[in-house]
């Protein structure tokens, strides 16, 4: 750990604009089908960032909604901004600063983090040493601190800016199930990366570069519903969702988990009633998978599962006279669809960088600790030249980063801002090499 640098890096000036940002509104629209404040609030990071470092906005601009075809995106994603048409893009800009000149990759290095937040709102709390809110350790307060020590590193290296050039981003749709795809894709599309690119998550201070991802299938049943007197008459959803939820779990759970993946078999809904037979209902199933084959594989497993699940329970209830009329009609009224699927995985090396971390006392989460990594828009940033990792300061688990009382402290952050501020100091070397890779080359 850097101890030159004695005074405090995160000052009460950094204090005050985080508790400002969390008092800011920026729920993920995928959470809630409402507008948010992400620009207006990356609108204030902006500004403090350009007193504080010099720091100019080069992007503060929604997506391009005509980009966002193809089957990386999300089925959630493209059914809320249908219901919510030109505000859900509205409300979730991009950022981008740039501190230093316009510079190739790599000349480049690139910090990532995301202003939306999960839904659930409580009191935005300071008692000067722990902050509480919504965002507080997911991802505000870490984005915060990066500006600390960014700005110390130009505090103590004036001409840090004639090696190499910094790069913010500050993204919306990390949240809610959007992957990433109208946020760090389309700036990692447009050029905006570097040689390394650092994603500030809560990785409970080590660093990591392989990751799995997740895709998420969902069971539709879209039949007639029946009374408790003639339930004979309609479709029964809740007995054909159960009964495919047993036979996918009892067929994949074993084989996913020998491939390295995890099988989650989430919510079946149908409804609450008593006295109703539920025509109609979905279930959702969450699959996480170690590399892009992996997760092909699992998808033919999947929907080869599903088959042979419907085409079971139509064999085993077509002589009940109450589940009669849905096994007959089992494959017409009832279907899988992928809501996610076909997403990258993070799964990244880089010899140099990596002893260059190790050296500044950064460390590297090990490939058997997998389990202790997690999806993020990482995954987008992974190109030929550049070394992508997550590394931020506490954890999703006890900081409560989805929960109620999500917090950090003052002291993890400024833990933060001082890993920062060295490795940019120490990262001068590494521009230096590349920049005469370059022109060698």
């Amino acid at each position: 750990m850097d101890t030159a640098f004695t005074s405090r890096l995160f000052t009460s000036n950094h204090e005050e604009l985080l508790l400002e940002l969390l008092k800011y509104d920026t729920v993920s629209p995928m959470e809630t089908g409402q507008p948010s404040l992400i620009a207006e609030a990356q609108q204030r990071y902006a500004l403090f960032a350009a007193v504080r470092t010099g720091a100019q906005i080069v992007v503060h601009e929604p997506p391009d909604p005509a980009l966002l075809t193809g089957e990386e995106v999300p089925l959630s994603v493209k059914e809320r901004a249908s219901l919510m048409e030109h505000v859900f893009w509205a409300s979730q800009p991009n950022l981008v600063l740039r501190i230093g000149p316009p510079r190739p990759p790599a000349q480049t290095l690139v910090f990532n983090f995301h202003m939306d937040t999960v839904d659930g709102s409580f009191p935005v709390t300071y008692d000067g040493e722990t902050f509480v809110g919504r965002g507080a350790v997911d991802m505000k307060g870490p984005g915060v601190a990066l500006l600390a020590g960014i700005e110390a590193a130009l505090q103590s290296k004036p001409d840090l800016l004639d090696s190499y050039s910094i790069v913010i981003q500050c993204v919306s749709g990390e949240e809610g199930g959007a992957m990433g795809v109208y946020g760090t894709k389309v700036l990692i599309d447009q050029g905006w990366y570097g040689h390394l690119n650092i994603f500030a998550e809560p990785s409970n201070g080590v660093y990591f570069d392989k990751s799995t991802t997740s895709m998420t299938a969902r069971v539709v049943v879209e039949g007639k519903d029946a009374t408790d007197d003639a339930p004979h008459s309609g479709h029964n959803a809740t007995l054909l969702l159960g009964y495919i939820a047993q036979q996918l779990f009892t067929a994949l759970s074993v084989p996913i988990t020998e491939a390295g993946g995890k099988m989650c078999l989430a919510g079946v809904h149908t409804g609450q009633m008593h006295n109703k037979v539920y025509g109609s209902g979905q279930l959702l199933m969450n699959f996480a998978y170690l590399s892009t084959e992996a997760g092909q594989q699992f998808r033919l497993w999947i929907e080869e599962a599903f088959a042979d699940a419907v085409r079971q329970f139509s064999e085993t209830f077509s002589t009940i006279a109450g589940s009669a009329l849905t096994a007959s009609e089992a494959k017409q009224i009832c279907r899988l669809e992928w809501v996610k699927q076909g997403l990258p995985v993070l799964n990244n090396r880089d010899v140099s960088l990596e002893r260059f971390l190790t050296e500044l006392g950064l460390e590297r989460s090990p490939d058997d600790h997998l389990h202790e990594t997690f999806t993020c828009d990482a995954m987008w940033a992974q190109r030929e030249g550049s070394y992508t990792i997550v590394y931020g300061p506490g954890s999703l688990e006890k900081n409560l980063a989805h929960a109620d009382g999500e917090w950090i402290t003052r002291e993890q952050l400024e833990e933060y801002a001082i890993s920062i501020r060295h490795l940019l100091l120490s990262y001068v070397t590494i521009a230096q090499d590349q920049s005469v890779k370059e022109t060698i080359a």
